[in-house]
């Protein structure tokens, strides 16, 4: 029964072994390049003595605090009581995943850079006493004995690599940590084999890559040795693993609010949130000086889950990845309140004999001149649009704006106000024509539509398609930030009308350094009448999330009520053009009646 429960242990510890090789390694591997402050390595909380090739054991004294394994190949004269508090393990699929994972922290060692890798003779004598210790570093130590004292003094990481075999202490020398020196950032790189003298003292985690690690009579280890192909040598040794405490690293999270378009948010108004392993604090108020979030090594990543409507959202390039033991990243959001957007459309109508087309009516935003179909920034509070007027159209104001063309903006906020200009029939006419109007649609796609890691191209796509019954000449494009938008497809005939059923395509790039609304305004003509689209999508710069998208196509039945006044049914199509799922979805309708 007790050799039964002993059985089970020791499978529950395995399991839970390659489970920490993989993420630990692993990760080692991936910032070796420049070497982090002390923390742990990946391998401590399992194995102190790895050969694949074996385990021989030529005295009953030898220690091992921690585990001890191999390639299911043997342990020859090493016993479980010589493991005082670990196991011997000998698996196989174990063993294999210890030496990949440990061959590639071996070649980040011998690949690491601090500054320029020093040559170091430990022959000599390195004490704080003499005014010459070894300081964090890498060092290429060729095939050095070490027969003095050396003293590691600092925190920080040290890496001892060889061209070849390397002998250290063959005559009792002696290694000593101090200042913040820890064996967890010890390490010792070695393409051959390692020999450690006897009664001699080492520090550090050894890996050899083709070679045996030998511990002569009585020397000792704090650290781990592996041994990549060969085997791992003992004799009346003592070997300790170390204890490994994860340095934090921190996130220092700044939050910067622009209001120069009339907002009054402050930074504590908007709420961060942090995800990573082990955070000090996931959910916080943003602060202009900065919150610092201690959290373990590994991946994070900064959110702002909620942004008050009228402003965008930008991040710095540190508000997600990887971040290593004790190092510092800075990630910087910020929110800048976006001045209100009002488009004028023109519309129009020559169905009793006028000729006038929408250039020759004069357009005003608060008496300033605007154009057509283009986007004009504007302040928050009450504007009002108008026109000069012509006798020979009746005039009305609809869209967004009030019949009398007022309109109050709040941040944020992209409306649209249409005038329309419908010509009166001169006197003594016999007839009445009521010409069918033209029906576009267009649709946005940016591409992408986040850049999570900071400024970026943006491609969009416009979408142009004749939903009407007559084919639509004169099409314009007009964009708000991004030119030349190009007719890329669609136009089969070359006749430059949007026949009906037909689409157009066109594209358009442009750079985004913070997160942008771009606006398209499509506008054709059709039996003397104008019909025009809109369409905004949004990108979103340095922070990783993908905004939503919507469009949606109106289609009147009939279009033309040529008896007069009459039934009319409006068909609305709501798609999804974007990439994640929309909720909460409804519609506002307005009619613009003429005449």
């Amino acid at each position: 029964m007790n050799l039964h429960k002993k059985s089970l242990h020791k499978h529950v510890i395995v399991t839970v072994l390659v489970f920490s090789l993989i993420i630990g390694f692993t990760w080692l591997s991936n910032v070796f390049a420049v070497i982090p402050p002390d923390r742990t390595f990946g391998i401590t909380d399992t194995y102190s003595v790895y050969g694949h090739a074996g385990i021989t054991n030529a005295d009953a004294g030898t220690r091992v605090w921690g585990n001890v394994g191999d390639n299911n190949v043997g342990h020859a004269g090493f016993t479980a009581t010589q493991v005082p508090d670990g196991i011997i393990d000998v698996s196989t699929a174990n063993g294999t995943a210890i030496e990949n994972d440990a061959s590639s922290v071996y070649d980040s060692l011998m690949s690491a850079t601090q500054g320029v890798p020093s040559d170091l003779d430990l022959a000599g004598t390195h004490t704080v006493a003499n005014g010459n210790p070894v300081t964090p570093g890498v060092y290429n130590v060729g095939a050095t004995t070490l027969n003095g004292a050396v003293e590691l003094s600092g925190a920080g990481i040290y890496i001892f690599r060889s061209s070849a075999s390397l002998t250290i202490a063959t005559s009792g020398g002696a290694m000593t940590l101090s200042n913040g020196a820890t064996p967890c950032n010890v390490f010792w790189a070695v393409p051959a084999s390692m020999t450690i003298g006897t009664g001699s003292h080492i520090e550090g985690t050894i890996i050899a890559k083709t070679g045996l690690i030998s511990l002569a009579t009585g020397a000792s280890l704090v650290g781990r040795a592996i041994s990549l192909i060969s085997q791992v040598t003992l004799d009346n040794n003592q070997i300790t693993q170390p204890t490994c405490t994860p340095v934090p690293a921190t996130l220092h999270v700044i939050k910067t609010v622009i209001t120069d378009n009339g907002g009054t948010a402050t930074s504590s108004d908007f709420t961060l949130n942090v995800t990573g392993t082990n955070v000090s604090t996931s959910s916080f108020a943003g602060s202009a000086a900065g919150v610092d979030v201690t959290l373990d090594a590994g991946t994070y990543e900064v959110t702002e889950p909620a942004v008050p409507a009228g402003y965008s959202q930008t991040g710095s390039g540190d508000c997600s990845g990887t971040i290593v033991a004790g190092e510092t990243k800075t990630c910087t959001i910020t929110n800048d309140d976006i001045a209100p957007q009002l488009i004028v459309n023109k519309i129009v109508v020559n169905d009793s004999g006028g000729a006038k087309v929408i250039s020759e009516f004069p357009l005003f935003i608060d008496g300033g001149s605007v154009t057509s179909g283009v986007v004009s920034t504007t302040s928050i509070g009450s504007h009002t649009v108008s026109e000069t007027s012509d006798f020979h159209y009746m005039s009305v104001i609809g869209g967004d704006c009030a019949t009398d063309g007022t309109i109050t903006l709040a941040l944020g906020d992209v409306k649209t106000c249409t005038i329309t200009n419908d010509d009166i029939a001169a006197s003594g006419s016999l007839y009445h024509y009521t010409p069918v109007p033209p029906l576009i649609d267009v649709v946005k796609v940016p591409s992408p539509l986040a850049l999570p890691k900071g400024p970026g191209t943006v491609k969009y796509t416009y979408t142009l398609h004749n939903i009407g019954t007559v084919p639509v000449n004169n099409v314009t494009m007009v964009g708000d930030t991004c030119s030349p938008i190009t007719l890329i497809s669609g136009d089969t005939n070359v006749d430059a009308i949007l026949d009906v059923n037909e689409t157009w395509v066109y594209t358009c790039s442009t750079i985004l350094t913070k997160t942008h609304t771009n606006i398209i305004t499509a506008t054709g003509w059709a039996n003397g009448i104008s019909a025009s689209d809109i369409a905004n999508a949004t990108v979103i710069v340095g922070i990783p999330v993908v905004p939503p998208l919507i469009h949606v196509t109106k289609i009147p039945s009939p279009l033309v009520l040529s008896t007069g006044g009459g039934m009319v049914t409006y068909t609305n199509k709501v798609t999804n053009p974007g990439m994640v799922a929309l909720s909460n979805v409804y519609l506002t309708v307005m009619i613009n009646v003429v005449r």
